[in-house]
Protein backbone atom coordinates (compact mmCIF):
# COMPACT_ATOMS: atom_id res chain seq x y z
CA UNK A 1 0.00 0.00 0.00
CA UNK A 2 1.05 3.24 -1.07
CA UNK A 3 0.90 6.41 1.09
CA UNK A 4 1.65 9.46 -0.68
CA UNK A 5 3.17 12.80 1.08
CA UNK A 6 0.29 14.78 1.19
CA UNK A 7 -1.82 11.82 3.09
CA UNK A 8 0.93 11.75 5.81
CA UNK A 9 1.16 15.70 6.02
CA UNK A 10 -2.40 15.95 5.87
CA UNK A 11 -2.68 13.11 9.70
CA UNK A 12 -0.64 14.67 11.00
CA UNK A 13 -2.55 18.42 10.24
CA UNK A 14 -5.26 16.59 11.53
CA UNK A 15 -3.79 14.93 14.86
CA UNK A 16 -2.26 18.35 15.90
CA UNK A 17 -5.89 19.97 14.80
CA UNK A 18 -7.73 17.56 17.38
CA UNK A 19 -5.57 17.78 20.05
CA UNK A 20 -5.60 21.82 19.99
CA UNK A 21 -9.54 21.57 19.98
CA UNK A 22 -9.78 19.36 22.93
CA UNK A 23 -7.15 21.09 24.64
CA UNK A 24 -9.39 24.63 23.80
CA UNK A 25 -12.49 22.68 24.98
CA UNK A 26 -11.24 21.61 28.31
CA UNK A 27 -9.46 24.71 28.80
CA UNK A 28 -12.70 26.20 28.40
CA UNK A 29 -14.47 23.91 30.87
CA UNK A 30 -12.12 24.87 33.52
CA UNK A 31 -12.36 28.78 32.67
CA UNK A 32 -16.05 28.55 32.98
CA UNK A 33 -16.32 25.38 35.52
CA UNK A 34 -18.73 23.96 33.73
CA UNK A 35 -18.29 20.24 32.41
CA UNK A 36 -21.38 20.81 29.78
CA UNK A 37 -20.47 23.66 27.02
CA UNK A 38 -23.18 21.92 25.00
CA UNK A 39 -26.20 20.20 24.65
CA UNK A 40 -23.75 17.70 22.52
CA UNK A 41 -21.62 17.21 25.43
CA UNK A 42 -24.25 15.13 26.96
CA UNK A 43 -28.03 15.53 26.31
CA UNK A 44 -29.32 13.79 28.79
CA UNK A 45 -27.47 15.90 31.49
CA UNK A 46 -28.37 18.99 29.69
CA UNK A 47 -32.01 18.76 29.46
CA UNK A 48 -31.65 18.00 33.31
CA UNK A 49 -30.11 21.28 33.67
CA UNK A 50 -32.83 23.12 31.54
CA UNK A 51 -35.12 21.94 33.75
CA UNK A 52 -33.85 22.63 36.48
CA UNK A 53 -33.12 25.86 35.56
CA UNK A 54 -36.62 26.90 34.41
CA UNK A 55 -37.86 25.93 38.51
CA UNK A 56 -35.19 27.28 39.57
CA UNK A 57 -36.40 30.75 37.38
CA UNK A 58 -39.80 30.29 38.69
CA UNK A 59 -38.84 30.54 42.10
CA UNK A 60 -37.38 33.08 42.11
CA UNK A 61 -40.07 34.92 40.67
CA UNK A 62 -41.86 33.51 43.51
CA UNK A 63 -39.47 35.36 45.84
CA UNK A 64 -39.82 38.21 44.18
CA UNK A 65 -43.41 38.36 44.12
CA UNK A 66 -43.24 37.93 48.48
CA UNK A 67 -40.73 40.95 47.83
CA UNK A 68 -42.91 43.31 46.40
CA UNK A 69 -46.17 42.60 48.22
CA UNK A 70 -45.27 42.22 51.66
CA UNK A 71 -44.35 45.50 52.18
CA UNK A 72 -47.95 46.47 51.30
CA UNK A 73 -49.49 43.92 53.48
CA UNK A 74 -47.55 45.23 56.50
CA UNK A 75 -48.99 48.79 55.55
CA UNK A 76 -52.40 47.47 55.69
CA UNK A 77 -51.78 46.33 59.23
CA UNK A 78 -50.05 49.21 60.09
CA UNK A 79 -53.26 51.52 58.80
CA UNK A 80 -55.86 49.46 60.37
CA UNK A 81 -54.13 49.58 63.97
CA UNK A 82 -54.45 53.63 63.02
CA UNK A 83 -57.70 53.01 62.72
CA UNK A 84 -58.53 50.92 65.91
CA UNK A 85 -57.22 53.79 67.84
CA UNK A 86 -59.25 55.99 65.80
CA UNK A 87 -62.11 54.03 66.65
CA UNK A 88 -60.96 53.56 70.63
CA UNK A 89 -61.25 57.48 70.88
CA UNK A 90 -64.71 57.56 69.24
CA UNK A 91 -66.22 55.30 71.67
CA UNK A 92 -64.95 57.50 74.58
CA UNK A 93 -66.63 60.11 73.28
CA UNK A 94 -69.84 58.33 72.67
CA UNK A 95 -69.14 57.26 76.26
CA UNK A 96 -68.75 61.01 77.42
CA UNK A 97 -70.92 62.35 75.58
CA UNK A 98 -73.84 59.89 77.29
CA UNK A 99 -73.02 61.24 80.52
CA UNK A 100 -75.42 63.58 82.22
CA UNK A 101 -72.88 66.05 83.39
CA UNK A 102 -72.54 67.18 79.71
CA UNK A 103 -73.93 70.10 78.36
CA UNK A 104 -75.74 70.54 74.75
CA UNK A 105 -72.37 73.12 74.41
CA UNK A 106 -69.99 70.28 75.44
CA UNK A 107 -71.91 67.37 73.40
CA UNK A 108 -71.26 70.00 70.50
CA UNK A 109 -67.77 69.97 71.12
CA UNK A 110 -67.46 66.09 71.38
CA UNK A 111 -69.34 65.88 68.29
CA UNK A 112 -66.62 67.91 66.09
CA UNK A 113 -64.01 65.53 67.45
CA UNK A 114 -66.33 63.21 66.34
CA UNK A 115 -66.15 64.60 63.11
CA UNK A 116 -62.69 65.15 63.23
CA UNK A 117 -62.32 61.74 63.77
CA UNK A 118 -64.42 60.84 60.80
CA UNK A 119 -62.52 62.84 58.35
CA UNK A 120 -59.61 61.12 59.74
CA UNK A 121 -60.78 57.74 58.97
CA UNK A 122 -62.17 58.86 55.50
CA UNK A 123 -58.32 59.54 54.75
CA UNK A 124 -57.26 56.09 56.45
CA UNK A 125 -60.04 54.52 53.74
CA UNK A 126 -58.10 56.77 51.18
CA UNK A 127 -54.71 55.80 51.59
CA UNK A 128 -51.94 54.62 49.26
CA UNK A 129 -49.51 52.30 49.00
CA UNK A 130 -45.34 53.34 47.82
CA UNK A 131 -46.27 52.53 44.56
CA UNK A 132 -49.18 55.26 44.33
CA UNK A 133 -52.20 52.87 44.44
CA UNK A 134 -54.93 52.77 46.74
CA UNK A 135 -54.47 50.32 49.54
CA UNK A 136 -58.37 49.31 49.62
CA UNK A 137 -59.80 49.72 46.05
CA UNK A 138 -58.99 46.30 45.51
CA UNK A 139 -58.24 46.00 41.57
CA UNK A 140 -59.31 48.88 40.89
CA UNK A 141 -56.29 50.30 42.53
CA UNK A 142 -55.60 53.38 40.23
CA UNK A 143 -58.85 55.15 41.12
CA UNK A 144 -59.58 56.47 44.47
CA UNK A 145 -61.97 54.33 46.01
CA UNK A 146 -64.22 56.60 48.44
CA UNK A 147 -65.92 59.96 47.99
CA UNK A 148 -68.90 62.40 49.74
CA UNK A 149 -71.37 63.03 47.84
CA UNK A 150 -72.68 66.43 48.17
CA UNK A 151 -74.76 65.28 51.43
CA UNK A 152 -72.07 64.03 52.96
CA UNK A 153 -72.60 60.61 52.13
CA UNK A 154 -69.07 58.38 52.02
CA UNK A 155 -69.82 56.44 48.62
CA UNK A 156 -67.65 53.47 47.67
CA UNK A 157 -66.18 53.16 44.41
CA UNK A 158 -63.79 50.27 44.36
CA UNK A 159 -63.59 46.86 43.41
CA UNK A 160 -66.39 44.51 44.12
CA UNK A 161 -67.57 41.18 44.67
CA UNK A 162 -65.67 38.11 43.20
CA UNK A 163 -62.05 38.69 42.11
CA UNK A 164 -61.94 42.20 43.39
CA UNK A 165 -58.84 41.07 45.66
CA UNK A 166 -55.50 40.61 43.51
CA UNK A 167 -53.74 37.70 44.46
CA UNK A 168 -50.00 36.98 44.53
CA UNK A 169 -48.63 33.41 43.65
CA UNK A 170 -45.88 32.79 45.61
CA UNK A 171 -45.46 28.78 44.88
CA UNK A 172 -46.96 26.77 42.10
CA UNK A 173 -49.91 25.84 43.38
CA UNK A 174 -50.20 28.43 46.57
CA UNK A 175 -51.94 32.18 45.89
CA UNK A 176 -52.21 34.87 48.48
CA UNK A 177 -54.91 38.10 48.63
CA UNK A 178 -52.67 40.85 48.40
CA UNK A 179 -55.35 43.30 50.14
CA UNK A 180 -58.68 43.56 51.39
CA UNK A 181 -61.61 46.22 49.59
CA UNK A 182 -63.15 49.28 51.12
CA UNK A 183 -66.31 47.31 51.04
CA UNK A 184 -65.43 44.75 53.25
CA UNK A 185 -63.05 46.49 55.90
CA UNK A 186 -65.20 49.87 55.95
CA UNK A 187 -68.48 49.83 54.61
CA UNK A 188 -70.54 46.17 54.55
CA UNK A 189 -70.13 45.92 58.35
CA UNK A 190 -73.26 44.10 60.46
CA UNK A 191 -74.84 45.97 62.98
CA UNK A 192 -74.89 44.56 66.57
CA UNK A 193 -74.09 40.47 66.39
CA UNK A 194 -75.12 40.40 62.50
CA UNK A 195 -78.51 38.88 62.93
CA UNK A 196 -80.76 41.03 64.82
CA UNK A 197 -81.66 44.59 65.48
CA UNK A 198 -83.47 47.60 67.45
CA UNK A 199 -84.48 51.18 67.41
CA UNK A 200 -86.56 53.15 69.09
CA UNK A 201 -89.86 54.40 66.87
CA UNK A 202 -89.14 58.16 65.60
CA UNK A 203 -92.43 59.34 66.94
CA UNK A 204 -91.31 58.34 70.32
CA UNK A 205 -92.39 60.81 72.91
CA UNK A 206 -91.40 59.38 76.18
CA UNK A 207 -87.96 58.64 77.97
CA UNK A 208 -87.68 54.97 76.38
CA UNK A 209 -83.95 53.89 75.68
CA UNK A 210 -82.77 50.63 74.04
CA UNK A 211 -80.44 49.13 75.68
CA UNK A 212 -79.23 46.47 73.44
CA UNK A 213 -80.74 43.43 71.26
CA UNK A 214 -79.54 39.59 70.74
CA UNK A 215 -80.86 36.70 70.69
CA UNK A 216 -82.28 34.72 72.89
CA UNK A 217 -83.31 30.95 71.18
CA UNK A 218 -81.30 29.87 68.61
CA UNK A 219 -83.94 27.22 67.63
CA UNK A 220 -86.64 29.68 67.30
CA UNK A 221 -85.16 32.68 65.82
CA UNK A 222 -86.25 34.36 63.22
CA UNK A 223 -84.21 36.75 61.43
CA UNK A 224 -86.35 37.63 58.30
CA UNK A 225 -89.55 39.37 59.80
CA UNK A 226 -89.93 43.03 61.13
CA UNK A 227 -92.31 43.04 64.72
CA UNK A 228 -92.99 46.59 66.63
CA UNK A 229 -92.96 46.29 70.80
CA UNK A 230 -95.64 48.66 71.99
CA UNK A 231 -96.23 50.47 75.36
CA UNK A 232 -99.49 50.56 76.74
CA UNK A 233 -99.86 52.69 80.03
CA UNK A 234 -102.42 50.63 82.32
CA UNK A 235 -103.44 52.07 85.84
CA UNK A 236 -101.27 53.91 88.50
CA UNK A 237 -98.02 54.42 85.66
CA UNK A 238 -97.47 50.63 84.70
CA UNK A 239 -96.98 49.74 81.45
CA UNK A 240 -97.25 46.48 79.45
CA UNK A 241 -95.75 45.52 76.05
CA UNK A 242 -97.38 43.87 73.07
CA UNK A 243 -95.40 42.03 70.19
CA UNK A 244 -97.20 43.54 66.55
CA UNK A 245 -96.33 42.02 63.21
CA UNK A 246 -94.85 45.12 61.57
CA UNK A 247 -93.83 45.53 57.44
CA UNK A 248 -91.09 46.14 55.41
CA UNK A 249 -91.26 49.78 56.24
CA UNK A 250 -91.24 49.32 59.88
CA UNK A 251 -94.91 50.16 60.54
CA UNK A 252 -97.84 48.01 61.82
CA UNK A 253 -100.14 45.55 60.32
CA UNK A 254 -103.13 45.64 60.39
CA UNK A 255 -106.01 43.15 60.35
CA UNK A 256 -109.19 43.69 57.88
CA UNK A 257 -110.50 45.57 60.88
CA UNK A 258 -107.83 48.35 61.04
CA UNK A 259 -106.24 46.50 64.02
CA UNK A 260 -102.54 45.83 64.53
CA UNK A 261 -101.91 42.16 64.18
CA UNK A 262 -100.26 40.65 66.88
CA UNK A 263 -97.89 38.26 66.64
CA UNK A 264 -98.96 34.81 68.65
CA UNK A 265 -96.82 32.12 69.58
CA UNK A 266 -98.32 28.94 70.67
CA UNK A 267 -101.55 30.39 69.94
CA UNK A 268 -101.40 33.49 72.07
CA UNK A 269 -100.53 37.04 71.31
CA UNK A 270 -96.85 38.09 72.98
CA UNK A 271 -97.25 40.48 75.96
CA UNK A 272 -96.18 41.31 79.66
CA UNK A 273 -95.38 43.78 82.00
CA UNK A 274 -93.14 45.88 80.95
CA UNK A 275 -90.33 46.08 83.76
CA UNK A 276 -87.56 48.38 82.58
CA UNK A 277 -83.87 46.79 82.00
CA UNK A 278 -85.53 43.35 82.10
CA UNK A 279 -85.24 41.55 78.81
CA UNK A 280 -88.42 40.83 76.18
CA UNK A 281 -88.11 37.76 74.23
CA UNK A 282 -89.50 36.81 71.21
CA UNK A 283 -89.32 34.83 68.02
CA UNK A 284 -86.08 33.98 69.24
CA UNK A 285 -85.05 37.22 69.85
CA UNK A 286 -84.17 39.56 73.05
CA UNK A 287 -84.60 43.31 73.39
CA UNK A 288 -83.90 45.22 76.61
CA UNK A 289 -85.66 48.22 76.97
CA UNK A 290 -85.18 51.28 80.14
CA UNK A 291 -86.59 54.40 80.84
CA UNK A 292 -90.32 55.49 80.94
CA UNK A 293 -91.84 55.04 78.12
CA UNK A 294 -95.58 57.25 76.79
CA UNK A 295 -98.74 55.46 75.78
CA UNK A 296 -97.97 53.71 72.43
CA UNK A 297 -94.26 54.19 72.32
CA UNK A 298 -92.56 51.83 70.50
CA UNK A 299 -89.50 49.85 69.43
CA UNK A 300 -88.66 48.08 66.73
CA UNK A 301 -86.94 44.49 66.28
CA UNK A 302 -85.74 44.29 62.67
CA UNK A 303 -82.97 41.64 60.99
CA UNK A 304 -79.42 43.25 61.30
CA UNK A 305 -78.71 45.75 58.43
CA UNK A 306 -74.98 46.80 56.96
CA UNK A 307 -73.51 49.26 58.07
CA UNK A 308 -70.36 51.52 57.47
CA UNK A 309 -68.23 53.11 59.66
CA UNK A 310 -69.02 56.77 58.70
CA UNK A 311 -73.02 55.93 58.79
CA UNK A 312 -71.95 54.88 62.64
CA UNK A 313 -70.41 57.97 63.50
CA UNK A 314 -72.71 59.93 61.59
CA UNK A 315 -75.52 58.84 63.35
CA UNK A 316 -74.09 59.87 66.94
CA UNK A 317 -72.32 63.05 65.69
CA UNK A 318 -75.96 64.20 64.84
CA UNK A 319 -77.55 62.36 67.76
CA UNK A 320 -74.95 64.44 69.93
CA UNK A 321 -75.74 68.14 68.19
CA UNK A 322 -79.44 67.51 68.48
CA UNK A 323 -78.89 66.89 72.33
CA UNK A 324 -80.61 65.49 75.18
CA UNK A 325 -81.38 67.84 77.99
CA UNK A 326 -85.27 67.17 77.66
CA UNK A 327 -86.97 63.71 78.23
CA UNK A 328 -87.08 62.56 74.69
CA UNK A 329 -84.10 63.67 73.21
CA UNK A 330 -82.25 62.22 76.01
CA UNK A 331 -83.72 59.28 75.51
CA UNK A 332 -83.00 59.09 72.36
CA UNK A 333 -79.90 60.51 72.75
CA UNK A 334 -78.88 57.31 75.03
CA UNK A 335 -80.43 54.83 72.43
CA UNK A 336 -78.21 56.60 69.68
CA UNK A 337 -75.41 56.25 72.45
CA UNK A 338 -76.08 52.37 73.18
CA UNK A 339 -76.33 51.58 69.41
CA UNK A 340 -73.00 53.58 68.34
CA UNK A 341 -71.56 51.84 71.52
CA UNK A 342 -72.41 48.30 69.85
CA UNK A 343 -71.55 49.42 66.14
CA UNK A 344 -68.41 50.58 67.05
CA UNK A 345 -67.53 47.14 69.13
CA UNK A 346 -68.54 45.80 65.70
CA UNK A 347 -66.33 47.68 63.40
CA UNK A 348 -63.46 47.08 65.89
CA UNK A 349 -64.03 43.75 66.14
CA UNK A 350 -64.23 43.42 62.04
CA UNK A 351 -60.70 45.42 61.96
CA UNK A 352 -59.32 43.16 64.20
CA UNK A 353 -60.45 39.99 62.32
CA UNK A 354 -58.89 41.78 59.03
CA UNK A 355 -55.79 42.53 60.86
CA UNK A 356 -55.65 38.95 62.24
CA UNK A 357 -55.88 37.74 58.42
CA UNK A 358 -53.03 39.96 57.33
CA UNK A 359 -51.03 38.98 59.80
CA UNK A 360 -51.79 35.21 58.92
CA UNK A 361 -50.82 35.73 54.96
CA UNK A 362 -47.65 37.58 56.35
CA UNK A 363 -46.54 34.92 58.18
CA UNK A 364 -47.81 32.54 55.19
CA UNK A 365 -45.30 34.90 53.61
CA UNK A 366 -42.15 34.18 55.50
CA UNK A 367 -42.78 30.26 56.14
CA UNK A 368 -43.17 30.28 52.30
CA UNK A 369 -40.38 32.44 51.47
CA UNK A 370 -37.79 29.76 53.94
CA UNK A 371 -39.33 27.33 52.02
CA UNK A 372 -38.39 28.60 48.48
CA UNK A 373 -34.71 29.48 49.71
CA UNK A 374 -34.29 25.79 50.97
CA UNK A 375 -35.86 24.75 47.55
CA UNK A 376 -33.47 26.91 45.60
CA UNK A 377 -30.75 25.37 47.60
CA UNK A 378 -31.14 21.89 46.67
CA UNK A 379 -32.24 22.79 42.77
CA UNK A 380 -28.65 24.82 42.85
CA UNK A 381 -26.91 21.98 44.26
CA UNK A 382 -28.67 19.50 41.77
CA UNK A 383 -27.70 21.27 38.80
CA UNK A 384 -24.25 21.82 39.84
CA UNK A 385 -23.87 17.79 40.16
CA UNK A 386 -24.93 17.34 36.33
CA UNK A 387 -23.26 20.75 35.11
CA UNK A 388 -20.42 21.70 37.28
CA UNK A 389 -16.63 20.44 35.95
CA UNK A 390 -14.35 18.01 38.73
CA UNK A 391 -11.50 19.97 38.28
CA UNK A 392 -8.97 17.68 39.78
CA UNK A 393 -9.75 15.24 36.15
CA UNK A 394 -9.98 18.46 34.12
CA UNK A 395 -6.62 19.34 35.21
CA UNK A 396 -5.06 15.50 34.78
CA UNK A 397 -7.20 15.26 31.49
CA UNK A 398 -5.74 19.08 30.51
CA UNK A 399 -2.19 17.99 31.40
CA UNK A 400 -2.40 14.38 29.09
CA UNK A 401 -3.94 16.32 26.16
CA UNK A 402 -0.82 18.84 26.35
CA UNK A 403 1.70 16.52 26.13
CA UNK A 404 0.00 14.19 23.20
CA UNK A 405 -0.37 17.82 21.38
CA UNK A 406 3.25 18.43 21.99
CA UNK A 407 3.61 14.85 20.70
CA UNK A 408 2.14 15.27 17.83
CA UNK A 409 3.52 18.48 16.99
CA UNK A 410 7.24 16.85 17.67
CA UNK A 411 6.02 13.79 15.12
CA UNK A 412 4.39 16.13 12.23
CA UNK A 413 8.19 18.39 12.46
CA UNK A 414 10.47 15.42 12.20
CA UNK A 415 8.12 13.49 9.83
CA UNK A 416 8.36 17.26 7.59
CA UNK A 417 11.77 16.56 7.13
CA UNK A 418 12.02 12.77 5.36
CA UNK A 419 12.51 13.23 1.81
CA UNK A 420 14.21 10.41 -0.74
CA UNK A 421 17.10 13.25 -1.56
CA UNK A 422 18.73 12.40 1.90
CA UNK A 423 19.37 8.87 0.56
CA UNK A 424 20.74 9.91 -3.02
Amino acid sequence: MRISTTQIFQTGIDQIQRGQTELNRTSLQMGRGERILSPSDDPSGATQVNQFERIIQSTKQYQRNIDNTQPRLQQEESVLQSGTDLLQRARELVVAGNNDSQTNETRSYLAGELRQLREGMFDIANTKDPNGEYLFAGTKSLDQPFRQNGDGEVIYDGAKGTGSVREVAISPNRKVAVGDTGERVFMAIPENDGRVGAAAHPENTGRLVVEQTGVSDQAALNTDDNFLIQFKEGPEGSFSYHVYQADEDGELVEDEDGNPEPLEVNGGAVTGDYVPGAAIEFAGRSVTVSGTPDDEDMVLSRPAENKSVFDTLDAIIAALEQGGADGPSRANLATASNTALADLDTVLGNFSDIRAEVGSRLKTFDQQKDLNEDRLVDLNSAVSEIRDLDYAEAISRFNQQQVALQAAQQTYTQVNRLSLFDFL
